[in-house]
């Protein structure tokens, strides 16, 4: 293995240590709603209150998100593994993968998870260019508690591919 590639591995190694708590990214364009689960989210301001989030820029969800300036977050219970893969498995361009999932749409518009432990309604702010990810900046206009419990946390052997 070269030093580059020896590097790397060492890097993501490293990196596969940073905690991140998996949700339900929600968005909507007219009549056409759109889920993804998103492991890579963070708060990113108290006054506003925002929230920053990367989404892969080959993802059908990231051009819904720009284009309809909105998006939610759906806060998922430690024991939601099965719905973080559920909305990770295929494209939404060509699957609902909202049907049959119980889900309100927030007061900006955007879908979220009705059985969740919370929700954010977020206006995108700003974004920026991240190597092939767009981090989305949303100012968090609503949200809500919907039931107590832990949040699930991202742990990359529950799932086959990286959730981004």
């Amino acid at each position: 293995m070269d030093r580059e590639a020896h590097d790397r591995t060492s890097i993501l190694g490293a990196m596969s240590h940073l905690t991140h708590g998996v949700y339900v990214l929600g968005t909507r364009r007219g009549r056409q709603s759109n889920a993804m689960t998103a492991s890579w989210v963070m708060q990113a301001s108290e006054r506003p209150p925002c929230v920053a989030v990367a989404v892969r820029d080959d993802r059908y969800s990231r051009d819904l998100i720009l284009e309809s300036a909105t998006f939610a977050l759906s806060a998922l219970r430690d024991d939601q593994v099965d719905v973080a893969t559920h909305f990770s498995e295929t494209s939404g361009e060509y699957h609902d993968k909202l049907q049959g999932v119980p889900y309100g749409l927030t007061p900006g518009g955007s879908p979220f998870l009705l059985d969740s432990l919370a929700y954010l309604d977020c206006r995108v702010m700003d974004t920026v260019r991240a190597g092939d990810h767009t981090v989305i900046v949303g100012e968090v206009t609503a949200g809500e508690t919907l039931a107590e419990g832990y949040p699930l946390i991202y742990d990359p052997t529950e799932y086959e591919e990286a959730l981004r």
